[in-house]
């Protein structure tokens, strides 16, 4: 049986507006072996983070780069994209490739909203290499 239900029944305006990067542990997973688990709790400036424009959009911005010992400064990268909900307090971002070849490279990206000022991104991207995972739980206050 197919229904419809009035209003917004997804919680998507609890996201609606800028949530500040404050906490990266990014994972890399080679043949089931963790290669790499760091957890960053600086530097993160005014320009990490991510902000949900309306019920379905959303620009993430960077200006660090995490998969080294030490974060580098990097110059700041915007990515718009849209998302939509999954049910519960669960959002997928749509972050696929843009790039003209890109090669069968698989972004899923997972938002959690953990309380009304706190959300988490879950992202793994899945290469080509066989059995290669980069994995990466990024926090966010508003």
């Amino acid at each position: 049986m197919i229904y419809c239900r009035k209003g917004n029944t997804d919680n998507a305006y609890e996201l609606t507006g800028k949530w500040q990067e404050i906490k990266v542990r990014a994972r890399i997973l080679d043949s089931g072996k963790i290669t790499h688990d760091t957890t960053y709790l600086r530097p993160f400036t005014n320009l990490d983070y991510i902000q949900f424009k309306s019920s379905d959009s959303c620009a993430m911005s960077i200006d660090h780069y995490y998969y080294s010992k030490i974060p580098q400064l990097i110059p700041q990268s915007i990515t718009n994209a849209g998302y939509v909900a999954i049910g519960g307090a669960k959002f997928v971002i749509d972050t696929q490739s843009t790039l003209a070849t890109p090669g069968g490279f698989v972004t899923a990206d997972t938002v959690y909203e953990i309380n009304s000022n706190n959300i988490l991104i879950h992202s793994v991207f899945y290469s080509q290499v066989p059995d290669y995972e980069s994995i990466t739980d990024t926090y966010y206050q508003k």
